[in-house]
């Protein structure tokens, strides 16, 4: 398992380990970010992880995830009316291959796959005050997952503490023109139903937003 995180990560979870007494079937790597870290810090073929500092008491950052554009699929109800059999061709097609088929045509994959689908953008903000580069992570992002920790007119308790509002990270959201705005890191004030009236305050100016808590799970369908 790879974990990213600010300077500390590494030994907050091996004395949690230790403490706990847990053992691993896996080894953990840890990779420290410097707190001047602004910009990509993972990638492999399916996506690119970018990271920016937030205002908060201790080192906190903020992250955008991108997946990368998915192939198009392949066109098969065309391939159906130029009468191409179903089977390994269409396999080959798919990956782009010029086939000759047994009545002497060719036929190139190519143009028989339809525009790449593009990939979906989850930005996470963690614990921080209002800042820049939470609007500047989230641009255009389909999900942002913002902290709540306080409610509509807390503003001062929230610079106080190093947190933000329901209404800050709605406003973050329109700003950014994102999808949709999962509040979490709710206050422990907030409880039962109290925790769904930030949701409705924060509707009031970002209505596709909603509170989440620990192990929902959400769809983040593909842009048609």
């Amino acid at each position: 398992m790879d974990i990213y995180g600010p300077k500390g990560i590494k030994e907050y979870v091996n004395v949690s380990l230790k403490v706990s007494e847990s053992r691993l079937a896996y080894r953990i790597i840890f990779h420290e970010l410097p707190n001047s870290t602004d910009g990509l810090i993972f990638e492999d073929p399916k996506f690119s992880v970018y990271a920016a500092p937030l205002d908060h008491r201790i080192t906190s950052f903020g992250y955008r995830v991108v997946e990368h554009d998915h192939p198009g699929e392949l066109m098969v109800d065309r391939l159906a009316k130029l009468q191409i059999p179903s089977g390994p061709i269409y396999g080959r097609l798919k990956r782009g291959e010029v086939v000759k088929l047994a009545d002497g045509r060719t036929i190139d994959g190519k143009q028989m796959i339809g525009p790449a689908q593009p990939g979906r953008i989850v930005t996470i903000i963690g614990d921080t005050r209002k800042t820049e580069n939470a609007a500047r992570l989230a641009e255009h992002a389909d999900v942002l997952v913002h902290e709540s920790t306080f409610g509509k007119g807390e503003n001062k308790l929230a610079k106080s503490y190093f947190h933000s509002t329901n209404m800050q990270a709605a406003a973050i959201a329109k700003r950014a023109g994102v999808k949709m705005l999962l509040l979490n890191h709710i206050s422990a004030r907030y409880t039962g139903r109290m925790a769904y009236d930030l949701e409705k305050q924060a509707q009031t100016i970002f209505p596709n937003t909603k509170v989440v808590k620990d192990f929902d799970v959400v769809d983040v369908p593909f842009n048609k």
